[in-house]
């Protein structure tokens, strides 16, 4: 059986086109056509069905997807883990990274990490938290960090929690909502929410705005200025604003949900050899928040 079949199916039926198939593949459309016909042939049953310019799994595609997934995920464990045997390490690695945790230890960590590992140049990006898993999956970095919304269950991604991270529904002191005793959902709804925007195009529920009126960042740090200077709420991580807190400068919102905890996770591609620089990373990451 062809892994480049295989692989063509699985991209069909993900993106539900053979068009945006074969551009994220980057092949020819005729030719990612044709290794799914082998495929069908070879296993002597439709795999999908074509309406239009739509594409769907058949019962047959629907049954095999899984396990075809997991072919790839596992081919590619093997290629990871010969190059780790040959010791063809990685000299340059891609982290992505929320800003949930303050910029001031990134930076401690990340010069550390450079100086700790020289012979490994690091790549250190700021992302939305919504798109961590996905830059991951698509490979565009090595490895991710930031709270895990999706909690997808991905056979491509590693999840790998470091700690808990508390998020906390918050608005600037004096603001209206804070002289409630309780604020219904039908009050918050109407108030000016700024929340958490992205660009992946897998459905999050738990990023979704909450209020009527809204304004998205890719970034805490923008949420937290807009909170503090347009009058408006937002869900923000405990470690950004604990300061804001004891100076009274911002106040947790008496609802429903209030305040809740999230995973904050490390996100990695399933068979990638782990760079010791990412365990020692993970290490002291563990260790901020177990003592947070």
């Amino acid at each position: 059986m062809n892994l480049s079949h295989i692989e063509a199916f699985c991209a069909v039926a993900d993106l539900g086109s053979v068009s945006e198939a074969a551009r994220q593949l980057e092949c020819n459309r005729t030719k990612l056509s044709m290794a799914i016909k082998a495929l069908e042939r070879e296993l002597d049953i439709e795999l999908l069905v074509r309406t239009g310019n739509h594409v769907s799994l058949s019962e047959a595609g629907k049954a095999i997807y899984k396990d075809c997934e997991s072919m790839l995920v596992t081919a590619e464990r093997i290629k990871q883990t010969c190059s780790q045997a040959s010791g063809e390490f990685n000299a340059e690695i891609w982290i992505a990274r929320d800003d949930s945790l303050p910029d001031d230890l990134w930076q401690d960590l990340a010069h550390r990490l450079n100086n700790k590992y020289p012979a490994t140049s690091f790549n250190i990006v700021l992302a939305s938290s919504g798109d961590l898993s996905n830059l991951v999956e698509t490979k565009q970095v090595d490895f991710a960090f930031g709270v895990d919304y999706e909690r997808l269950d991905d056979p491509r991604i590693n999840y790998n929690p470091l700690g808990k991270i508390r998020m906390m529904s918050v608005c600037r002191s004096g603001h209206p909502l804070t002289k409630l005793r309780r604020v219904s959902d039908e009050v918050l709804r109407n108030e000016m929410q700024a929340s958490m925007a992205y660009l992946n195009e897998k459905d999050n529920p738990e990023l979704q705005p909450f209020s009527l009126r809204y304004i998205g960042f890719s970034s805490f740090d923008y949420m937290l200025n807009t909170i503090l200077q347009e009058d408006a709420w937002g869900v923000m991580p405990e470690p950004l604003i604990r300061h804001l807190l004891r100076k009274e400068e911002l106040a947790v919102i008496k609802h429903t949900y209030g305040l809740t905890q999230e995973d904050y996770c490390m996100f990695s591609a399933a068979g990638m050899a782990e760079h010791p620089g990412m365990a020692w990373l993970n290490d002291k990451l563990s260790d901020y928040l177990f003592d947070f």
